[in-house]
């Protein structure tokens, strides 16, 4: 039996701060505190609990008990888990003698630059790969091949990250510095942690040192001491003030010291969250019986420790709440589910005794089990929803998945809902946080067609404008110039000269046509602007410190935020916060722009803000450890999953299990039982859901240990029951977003059939071939008159080049118009295409690989010239020709083409070819009529189409292929001959333009989908791949 101490317990399923509240008042905790306590004695009183939140609902708490229009209340304090980060400052009420005694703590951003300081001169000094290592720090490196471990200051913060977090564990653990590194044996392991032992035994050393020169402590340091301090203060008071802890599991050892020194107070008390006093003996005396994983992940290892260290049995901690039948039930099923595996034999037993009451015990509870975490969240949401039907009812998320809770949130924003999320959101999520991040990229990358796009629909950008000018102007700039011009070396500014050129061509844009004199102006002056506000940041090449970086970054942000609305947005305090810390701070040196702009975005998403100011007041996103005190009518358990919840057990990056061990660091899965017990507190409300993915980020999932348990425990008949609620809202969540049968709409391929005066009357031979493949093509460009958009920045790409190479093939022929090719033949066709691929040639990459091949196609063009050279005639390059067709109605139609090259030999006939820089069609397509350009070419010419070349037979047609080392194609046939295919494709091409004449002809979209060799320009108007997917027609 241990001592006499004030030591009780609250069950899971109870209110704990009601049942604390109602218990401390009818004075059943500490005598000398009740609801007749003079105000002043009340406020001597202290009670911590484990973090802000708890407290300010604590303190809410006691209002409703108290009830009084004005009184004092105890003093709360945060105690804080010291893993925990939820709380800033611990003991902010004592005097000022403590904080005299610990040193400020140093602020967390400042810590990890100088930690990552630390990680990359290690990084430095290793230097090269290594190769191998002889285990006592001796390495053979790579001559050339570099060190890819932290060589970045960006990946260098992200690894201080680790080592920040194990020396706060050190810190914790009371492992000396100085044990470091006698402690470890690395010899049993891989020669390669020799390096990292070798590592933290220079860190450790290094770093207290530059605290102590600083002036500053560990966050965690302070609070041990702080807590310290608190103990041998509570050992030596001589009042009798009141102490009371309530929430915490004593999960570290400098507080569960305090836990128990305030235990031992004569006026002191201890409330424990959910011990269980349901267990029997055998299997609590298999809790934490040793260091092996399934003793550590039990719910109830840490508290049967803190025990321990109070020197109590657990039959000395008194319960305050008395449990609803039901919620007892549950209680025993839990308490036996979680069992120690060395105590299962009873299971069965259990089930004998107590399996009638598994459906009522289970009753409350709902399982959900989503196919993905989207409709986890959906569903979640639905949950949530639901509950604000029933006036007053109250709901909370618990989950420590983050993003899960992201996911609801932007679920419940469907039903106009807004929810609080304890963890906060993400700076990096906020408006000022995205256009912030832009703008470090845009340093990063430059500010090229995408980044000006970008900023200009950012809802904050202003330049000293008004949203309605800046709202204009953006499509202007976008059609104008960044679609219309290619990227200028002195930036878009200078291009709005030629691009306004540009737009007064016949084949310019047509809204870029109407861009007016004024507005081109105004688009000049906004780009010139732009470049302005970003030259610092951008003249910043190079390697440069971070604080340049960091000023430079805040200068472009506020020159193109200026003009926005000031208001209280959230993120913007926290972002100009940043900015000047980041600006203050010391940081590994050598930072470049994108290095800048990766360590920013990690910071900005590691950077947190409250929830939102108007969230709903019934409903909460709360993490595992804050739900330990908070009750709701109806709790959701999200995200139980293997390493969601639980997480998973990780050792991290520096020391594996066995030197974890010998450093005495606890196994890393103690925080399993932490989360199980946090789990068991929360599965014990009166209505619970239960949730997880089968699939999440696309990859199958493992269900928790703890429902696998449960579930195993329960049977299939009341786990059944509980999955038939899930499958409820499940259904609803799958229909949500499903019209209903009566609503639902089959899409039918577009057939358009505009009246026949508005129909073309002039096509080119390539565009003959659109109007079979995919005439609503043709309906869309030459009857609604729309023109797809050119590509952002207006890059250069295989339609340039391709034009380039046609251009200079035809070059090549003009400077040699007829017979035998001089010897200087090849360089000068090489030296013509460079001079015209010049654009391409500055590309490294396009050199590199594209270029050879480009080279090796012209030399088959080359080929191809010398052989036709040695057959004689007249070869004619890039000629243009009209052939006007009379259709059956009388109606005159006009074919367009623009032949590669035509032959006329001795004899007078003609040839005609085709240069393709890409793949050529099949003989069998050219054959079927679906790829007629070089047959109806051959039409025009026998029909003195070419004024130039006059009419005459046609013998033959190829395409001369320049793609893969080129290849020349014949277009021959076994079965029938090239002239009979020509009159056949001419005899085709009058009926099918005839059809278009009848106003009840459509214009279907890709009336023949096998045909259609790629996405064209029009398929998005056409909605194609919707009334594909739905089967349109005969899709």
């Amino acid at each position: 039996m241990g001592a006499k101490r004030n030591v009780f317990t609250i069950a899971p399923g109870a209110p704990f701060l009601a049942t604390f509240v109602d218990a401390l008042l009818d004075g059943r905790i500490v005598p000398a505190l009740s609801r007749e306590t003079p105000p002043l004695e009340m406020a001597r009183a202290t009670i911590y609990v484990p973090t802000q939140r708890a407290g300010r609902a604590l303190a809410a708490e006691f209002a409703r008990a108290i009830g009084k229009g004005a009184g004092f209340l105890p003093r709360i304090l945060p105690l804080g888990g010291l893993e925990e980060q939820e709380t800033a400052t611990v003991f902010s009420g004592f005097s000022g003698d403590f904080d005299e005694a610990a040193r400020p703590q140093i602020e967390e951003l400042e810590r990890r630059l100088l930690l990552a300081q630390l990680v990359t001169k290690w990084s430095e000094s290793v230097g090269k790969a290594i190769l191998c290592a002889d285990g006592r720090g001796g390495l053979q490196l790579h001559e050339s091949e570099s060190f890819s471990v932290a060589s970045s200051p960006a990946g260098a913060y992200a690894l201080a990250a680790e080592l920040g977090a194990l020396i706060d564990e050190f810190i914790i653990e009371g492992v000396a510095p100085e044990k470091i590194a006698g402690a470890i044996d690395d010899s049993a392991f891989d020669k390669y942690w020799a390096i990292t032992t070798t590592f933290l035994g220079i860190v450790v050393e290094a770093w207290p040192q530059m605290l102590e020169e600083m002036g500053r402590a560990d966050a965690a340091a302070r609070r041990k001491l702080l807590i310290e301090a608190q103990i041998l203060r509570l050992s030596e008071r001589t009042d009798n003030a009141p102490v009371v802890a309530i929430g915490s599991t004593g999960a570290q050892p400098t507080t569960a010291k305090l836990l128990s020194a305030i235990a031992a107070l004569d006026t002191g008390a201890v409330v424990l969250p959910g011990l269980d006093q349901e267990m029997g003996p055998v299997a609590w005396a298999h809790v934490g019986d040793s260091e092996d994983e399934p003793a550590l992940t039990h719910p109830q290892t840490v508290l049967k420790r803190l025990l321990g260290v109070m020197r109590l049995e657990r039959d000395d901690v008194r319960e305050l709440a008395a449990l609803a039948p039901a919620q007892a039930e549950r209680r025993r099923l839990v308490s036996q589910a979680m069992t120690p595996a060395g105590a299962t034999a009873a299971w069965r037993d259990f089930r004998a005794l107590e399996g009638a009451g598994f459906v009522a015990a289970l009753a409350g509870v709902t399982l959900l089990e989503a196919p993905d975490e989207q409709m986890e969240a959906l569903a979640l949401a639905l949950f949530l929803r639901e509950a604000l039907e029933t006036p007053g009812r109250t709901a909370a998320l618990v989950t420590p998945d983050r993003n899960l809770g992201r996911r609801v949130a932007a679920e419940l924003r469907r039903f106009q809902i807004e929810i609080d999320d304890s963890g906060g959101a993400s700076l990096a999520s906020t408006p000022v946080g995205v256009l912030a991040r832009l703008t470090a990229a845009v340093g990063a990358n430059g500010l090229d067609a995408r980044a000006i796009a970008a900023l200009l629909h950012d809802p904050l950008v202003r330049f000293g404008r008004s949203a309605q000018e800046i709202a204009a102007l953006a499509p202007l700039v976008e059609i104008g110039v960044l679609r219309a011009t290619p990227p200028g070396s002195n930036g878009y500014a200078s291009n709005v000269a030629r691009a306004r050129a540009a737009a007064a061509e016949p084949h310019a844009y047509p809204a870029a046509r109407r861009i007016t004199d004024a507005e081109w102006n105004a688009i000049e002056t906004l780009l010139v602007d732009m470049e302005r506000a970003f030259a610092p940041l951008l003249a910043l090449s190079g390697k440069h410190e971070l604080k340049r970086f960091a000023r430079a970054h805040r200068a472009a942000f506020e020159e193109i935020a200026k003009g926005a609305e000031e208001n209280a947005d959230e993120g913007a305090l926290a972002l100009f916060d940043l900015l000047d810390r980041l600006s203050r701070a010391e940081a590994p040196e050598g930072f470049n722009a994108p290095g800048y702009a990766a360590l920013f975005d990690r910071i900005a998403f590691e950077t947190t803000l409250r929830g939102p100011r108007r969230a709903h007041p019934r409903l909460k996103i709360l993490g595992p450890l804050e739900a330990r005190l908070m009750d709701a009518d109806l709790m959701l358990l999200a995200g139980l999953d293997e390493g969601v919840w639980p997480p998973q057990a990780e050792t991290g990056a520096f020391l594996n299990r066995s030197m974890r061990a010998q450093l005495g660091l606890p196994p890393p899965e103690r925080r399993i039982g932490q989360s199980a017990h946090d789990f068991v507190m929360a599965l014990g409300a009166k209505d619970v859901v239960l949730s997880r993915a089968a699939k999440r980020d696309g990859s199958p999932t493992v269900a928790s240990r703890f429902l696998t348990r449960i579930e195993a425990l329960a049977g299939v008949e009341a786990m059944g029951a509980c999955r038939s609620r899930g499958a409820r809202m499940l259904a609803i969540a799958a229909a949500l977003d499903q019209p209903a049968p009566d609503e639902l709409v089959s899409l039918q391929r577009p057939a358009p059939a505009p009246p026949v005066d508005m129909r073309p009357k002039r096509l080119s031979v390539t565009r003959i071939e659109t109007l079979r493949r995919d005439p609503y093509a043709i309906y869309a460009e030459r009857i609604l008159d729309l023109k797809p958009l050119a590509p952002l920045g207006a890059e250069i790409g295989a339609r340039e080049m391709g034009t380039a190479i046609h251009a200079a093939l035809e070059a090549f022929v003009r400077r040699h118009p007829e017979g035998p090719l001089p010897p200087q033949a090849h360089e000068d066709l090489i030296s013509i295409a460079k001079d015209l691929l010049k654009e391409f040639l500055a590309d490294p990459a396009f050199e590199s690989f594209t270029w050879p091949r480009v080279r090796a196609g012209l030399e088959h063009a080359l080929a191809f010239e010398r052989a036709q050279r040695e057959k004689g005639g007249v070869i004619h390059m890039e000629k243009s020709g009209e052939w006007v067709v009379t259709l059956a109605d009388g109606a005159l139609f006009s074919l367009t083409a623009r032949a590669d090259r035509i032959e006329v030999d001795a004899q007078g006939e003609a040839s005609v070819f085709d240069y393709k820089t890409g793949d050529p069609p099949s003989k069998p397509q050219v054959l079927a009529g679906w790829s007629p350009q070089l047959t109806l070419e051959a039409a025009m010419i026998e029909a003195g189409a070419f004024p130039e070349i006059g009419a005459r037979p046609v013998t033959g047609a190829a395409y001369v292929g320049l793609k893969n080392g080129g290849k020349t194609q014949q277009l021959s046939w076994k079965e029938i001959s090239f002239s009979d295919v020509v009159a056949k494709h001419s005899g085709e091409l009058v009926r099918m333009l005839s059809q278009y004449r009848d106003p009840a002809t459509p214009y279907p979209s890709r009336p023949y989908v096998a045909f259609v060799r790629h996405e064209g320009d029009y398929d998005h108007l056409a909605r194609v791949k919707e009334w594909a997917r739905g089967g349109g027609d005969d899709a």
